[in-house]
């Protein structure tokens, strides 16, 4: 078999892709063929032929990706902000919509005096937590998370920024334990300037549609138990003693969990438990999706003490 033309071949993924359900068929026909190749997805737009040493790892991952195995699972690789991941079974695919709030949080962090401790709970494969730490200078993150999968990514992910993550005078160190117990609290050599958490928060009847997300996300990180809320109401009190007075609590949520939902959302459970400046913020979409507060002096803390 010759090579063939590059952009007839473009085209006869996307229509497979399309056919199959795939959210973004061209997008994803362009990444197929630059993986199979070893090209930046940028420079697929270049090509005029592809080889035909390539063509049958092309079809071999077309094939995959027909059956909604995840893109990133394909390539082993995800962005996130300026830095790419090293992801695949095991391990929740970081969003785009978490990017809003780690980018919000980068533009908080620098506003305070000195160095900053962050800590990353349901850390997952790093994203959120070396976000921090690759672009908040002198910024020290604690990640914390439960799953030895995904320990192991986040752990692969350092070592592929820790260079990055010295230049800009930061640190970070992962810790593989439950959020929803203090034993992590005792890693921490000072007060938290801010706890960041992207938790499970799908309710457990709510089986997502896509099956990206159904049938390859780990379970663990996508449920919260029959609200979406269980996790959340176990890391808070934690989270708050973490924190300094005045420290920042950041947590994602769904959009239906934001300030519309009242008693039954994130942002009343902080009023609730005496934190105060509890913001809804909403993504790209206008979607509510994260919620900001503060540790406030009525609030209520872990029973039985930090």
């Amino acid at each position: 078999m010759n090579a063939v033309p590059a952009a007839s071949l473009l085209r006869t993924i996307e229509n497979r892709l399309s056919a199959a359900g795939v959210p973004s068929p061209a997008a994803d026909a362009r990444l197929i063929v630059a993986h199979a190749c070893g090209l930046p997805g940028s420079r697929v737009a270049l090509l005029t032929e592809i080889p035909e040493s390539d063509l049958q790892e092309i079809d071999r991952l077309t094939v995959r990706r027909e059956a909604r195995v995840p893109l990133q699972h394909l390539t082993g690789q995800a962005s996130f902000l300026n830095l790419d991941l090293n992801v695949g079974p095991g391990v929740f695919t970081p969003r785009p919509e978490t990017e809003v709030l780690v980018d919000w949080l980068i533009g908080v962090l620098p506003s305070n005096d000195g160095p900053s401790v962050a800590v990353d709970l349901c850390a997952g494969s790093g994203a959120i937590g070396l976000a921090l730490a690759a672009n908040v200078a002198d910024c020290s993150v604690l990640a914390v998370e439960r799953s030895p999968q995904a320990c192991s990514y986040a752990q692969q992910n350092y070592e592929r920024h820790a260079e990055l993550i010295r230049a800009n005078g930061s640190a970070y160190s992962l810790l593989e334990a439950d959020v929803t117990r203090p034993a992590w609290l005792a890693a921490l050599d000072r007060p938290a300037d801010v706890v960041v958490s992207n938790p499970p928060y799908i309710p457990a009847g709510a089986i997502p549609r896509d099956p990206e997300v159904r049938d390859h996300d780990p379970a663990i990180a996508l449920y919260g138990g029959p609200d979406g809320l269980e996790l959340i109401r176990s890391l808070v009190p934690l989270a708050e003693c973490a924190l300094r007075p005045g420290g920042l609590l950041a947590i994602e949520h769904a959009d239906d969990q934001g300030e519309q939902a009242r008693e039954a959302g994130v942002p009343e459970l902080l009023r609730q438990r005496g934190f105060v400046d509890v913001v809804d913020h909403h993504d790209l979409a206008g979607r509510p999706r994260f919620t900001t507060a503060v540790v406030g002096e009525t609030s209520d803390p872990a029973p039985g003490g930090c």
